[in-house]
């Protein structure tokens, strides 16, 4: 039991070590780092050499400044470059070694937070040589054996710190990447499972009582106010059965592979970034209720977060009207204008019965034009022989009667 324990955690550190190192977003922490470092490096030694520093101590002092930082953003360029610079003070006569004493510090850590344990050990021995060499070889080009000995002691002994200690910091943060990764699988794995569940037992509940009512409804053996109460359910049903459709089109997507959030993808929710992708996934959920749908998008302008939240909430509605009320055996059009002055959202169908089904400004065209008031749109419809066409209309951001807008309903 033991055994296979400790088996397991050297695997887990073995995968967890030789990760591949981050996106670079997630080394920013390390690059302010190296830069502290390196400004302390600077200032500590101007602070404390005054009268004793020359134009090449300040040259390598900004050299280590610039190498610690670029280090966290390419790893083995910038330690390269680092060691040329440390080693090259250390074979000048002119400069004093103590000029990136401050900045070699975040030099040793980097090399284990940044490399593979191998080569960041390897290296660190490399360093560690290479300074013997230099320091007290037979080259060595100062008089002061005792302080280059002291340098190299001080290499040690940091290196013995440092190193290890990025090494530790690497494993821990590459640990809890991959708790997260699981986490995400298992959430995934979770989504899945219910995302089946819904399409197994609700839709499936859902398309039996929509399809039942409509039956009914069309059933002229009961009283025609029973046959209103029928249509009545056969519509609701068909409207929660087309927001379910929208959801468990993107539930089932995974999510490695899905460009957009759920929320922008379906409409759910209260921030939608992409209005093309909400009103497509709408047009393509028509479809599926086995309508011949048209979708076109045409201009470029962005529109702010409140604008693309609210016109994907109307154009899931126009939406479900068409499922309610349009005919499945005639074209259906949704057309989305994306400026240059207005934003412009139009659906088109024809009506099942034009004599007696015209749809009518109740809640559902009543709640469109709320959410679009309130963002300075407006909506209307025209009936012409059995068509139908709703448009809804929100200017621009930045273009409401030539004001801009506020910063937070900026795209």
């Amino acid at each position: 039991m033991r055994s296979d324990a400790l088996d397991s955690l050297a695997a887990r550190a073995r995968e967890a070590l030789l990760r591949p190192a981050e996106p670079l977003p997630n080394r920013r922490i390390y690059v302010i780092i190296g830069a502290v470092v390196g400004l302390g490096n600077l200032v500590g030694n101007v602070a404390t050499n005054p009268n004793s520093l020359g134009p090449i101590d300040i040259v390598f002092m900004l050299a280590a400044l610039a190498l610690i930082t670029l280090i966290p953003l390419r790893p083995l360029p910038g330690i390269v470059a680092y060691l040329v610079c440390w080693c090259s003070l250390l074979i000048l006569p002119g400069p004093y070694a103590t000029d990136m004493s401050i900045s070699h510090l975040a030099f040793l850590f980097f090399l284990g937070r940044f490399l593979r344990p191998g080569p960041s050990l390897l290296l660190l021995l490399v360093t560690v040589l290479t300074n013997a060499i230099v320091l007290i070889g037979p080259g060595a080009t100062t008089d002061d054996p005792a302080a280059n000995l002291g340098t190299l002691w001080y290499t040690m002994l940091m290196g013995a710190l440092l190193v290890p200690l990025g090494v530790l910091v690497r494993f821990i943060e590459a640990s809890r990447l991959a708790d997260a990764r699981q986490a995400d699988a298992n959430l995934e794995e979770m989504r899945l499972e219910i995302a089946r569940e819904m399409h197994d037992l609700v839709a499936y509940s859902m398309s039996q009582t929509a399809l039942r009512a409509q039956r009914a409804a069309a059933d002229t053996s009961y009283p025609e106010r029973a046959r209103d109460e029928f249509a009545a359910l056969e519509a609701t049903a068909s409207d929660a059965l087309h927001e379910l459709r929208l959801l468990l089109r993107t539930l089932r997507q995974p999510s490695s592979t899905r460009e957009q959030p759920i929320s922008t993808a379906t409409g759910l929710g209260s921030v939608v970034t992409d209005l093309r992708t909400a009103v497509s996934a709408v047009s393509a959920d028509v479809s599926a209720a086995g309508f011949e749908v048209t979708y076109r998008h045409l201009g470029d302008a962005a529109p702010s977060r409140i604008q693309a939240s609210t016109l994907s909430r109307v154009a899931r509605e126009m939406g479900a009207n068409v499922i309610r009320h349009a005919d499945p055996g005639a074209p259906v059009t949704i057309t989305l204008s994306l400026g240059p002055e207005v934003i412009r959202l139009v659906s088109t169908n024809r009506v099942r019965d034009a004599g007696a089904h015209l749809p009518r400004s109740g809640t559902g065209i009543l709640g469109m034009r709320e959410r679009l008031a309130a963002i300075g749109g407006t909506l209307t419809t025209l009936s012409d022989d059995g068509s139908w066409m709703v448009t809804a209309t929100v200017p621009v951001a930045g273009h409401r009667s030539g004001i801009l807008l506020p910063p937070e309903e900026q795209p």
